[in-house]
């Protein structure tokens, strides 16, 4: 053999050698490439396996927080039905919330427009048979005395109400100057307790119910012809009562005398109402009162125990009075009051101030410029406290009295 053939058969050898360990670094680098790609898959399985726990405990913590959700809502939801029930089965307005103020809304699209509200609300307490019309009756009077005068708007077909009441203040009384007027009866006792809201009387909107009157029926006898006499004394035209001649004329007189007393209560309240905001106001008080017999004319202050400083017509409030306290036999505080009225006309200041006033000359100034309605107050008044004072009237009212007469 040459040496290139023995040369030539070395490198196929070697060539076969190295093949040969080539294909046993394959064999072993595939070994160890499907090793490793079998730790990568264990270890992603493992990863997806973790991930899928991961996952399954998120969906079952949203599923338990979608099930406490719904759970909630169900409660809540029944409870607001359970509200809503109690609200409408307990509402003391029949129709329910906000039926009163549509109606309303029906008088006026402005409700300031509106007169205040009167709520006469189901009488409270034990309802005895000797009461039976009480409701009709008062109704009437109260119709009668405020509400054919425009002074309020009555609505007498409330149930049974506990004041102050939220649901019925914010679904039909907000914003609307309110009377509550509610009555208990126990026995032969009537009780009267007055409330309401945007009355204007405090720094909240609502005013707690007071006890202002309590009436009682009289034993029997206590009506004779005399008594019945006093008690129409002052009573127009087609008011007068008749004295009872059996139990069932008894009952009907003692219920339109509690009727009257409630009422004339009420109108004293509604005056004060009206005179913290009305100029040359005339004021119902005393025409109510007088429903109940010459002594319920001075049971009560002359000028309806409302501060001058809160009137919106001293000057007119001070003419009636004038009148009354003349009529009660008290002619120096009644020459005191027209004397003030008399101030303010000219001075409005002399609401808080008092004497010295004006001199006549003055008060005759601004006299002159006064409306008709103050005017005729005036001679009114002159006259009747004039009637009650022995001598002369004090120079400014007797300078006023001749103005007068001269025109």
């Amino acid at each position: 053999m040459s040496d290139g053939y023995i040369s030539f058969g070395i490198g196929v050898a070697a060539q076969a050698a190295a093949s040969l360990v080539n294909t046993k670094r394959q064999i072993s680098a595939a070994e160890r490439a499907r090793t490793t790609q079998h730790e990568f898959e264990r270890n992603q399985s493992d990863t997806r396996f973790g991930r899928e726990l991961q996952l399954e405990a998120v969906r079952h913590q949203r599923q338990f927080d979608l099930r406490h959700l719904e759970s909630g809502l169900r409660r809540e939801e029944s409870l607001e039905a359970l509200g809503n029930q109690t609200l409408y089965s307990t509402y003391p307005v029949p129709e329910g919330p906000g039926h009163l103020r549509a109606g309303l809304h029906l008088l006026a699209e402005d409700l300031s427009d509106l007169p205040p509200l009167l709520l006469l609300p189901r009488f409270s307490g034990l309802n005895e048979p000797h009461w039976a019309g009480l409701r009709t009756a008062l109704s009437a009077a109260l119709r009668h005395t405020l509400g054919n005068e425009g002074l309020v708007e009555l609505h007498d077909g409330l149930g049974a109400l506990t004041w102050p009441h939220a649901g019925l203040y914010w679904n039909d009384l907000y914003g609307v100057p309110t009377f509550v007027a509610q009555v208990s009866l126990y026995r032969d006792t009537l009780d009267l307790s007055l409330g309401g809201c945007h009355l204007g009387t405090g720094t909240v909107p609502t005013e707690p119910l007071r006890l202002l009157l309590r009436h009682r029926r009289q034993p029997p006898g206590t009506w004779t012809e005399k008594s019945v006499a006093r008690l129409n004394a002052e009573a127009p035209e087609g008011h007068e009562l008749a004295v009872p001649a059996d139990p069932e004329g008894l009952n009907r007189l003692e219920v339109e005398v509690a009727a009257r007393a409630v009422t004339a209560v009420v109108t004293s309240a509604v005056d004060a109402y009206w005179l913290a905001g009305a100029v040359r106001y005339r004021q119902r008080f005393d025409a109510a009162a007088a429903l109940l017999g010459p002594a319920a004319r001075t049971d009560w202050p002359a000028d309806l125990g409302v501060s001058l400083d809160r009137v919106a017509d001293p000057a007119y409030h001070l003419l009636t009075v004038a009148r009354r306290l003349a009529a009660r036999g008290r002619p120096a505080e009644a020459v005191a009051a027209l004397e003030r009225s008399l101030a303010i006309l000219a001075h409005p200041d002399y609401t808080l101030a008092g004497p010295p006033f004006p001199p006549p000359a003055e008060t005759l100034e601004h006299l002159a410029d006064a409306d008709p309605r103050y005017t005729e107050a005036l001679r009114e008044t002159i006259a009747a406290v004039t009637e009650g004072v022995d001598g002369e009237l004090p120079e400014g009212p007797a300078a006023v009295r001749e103005a007068l007469d001269d025109h």
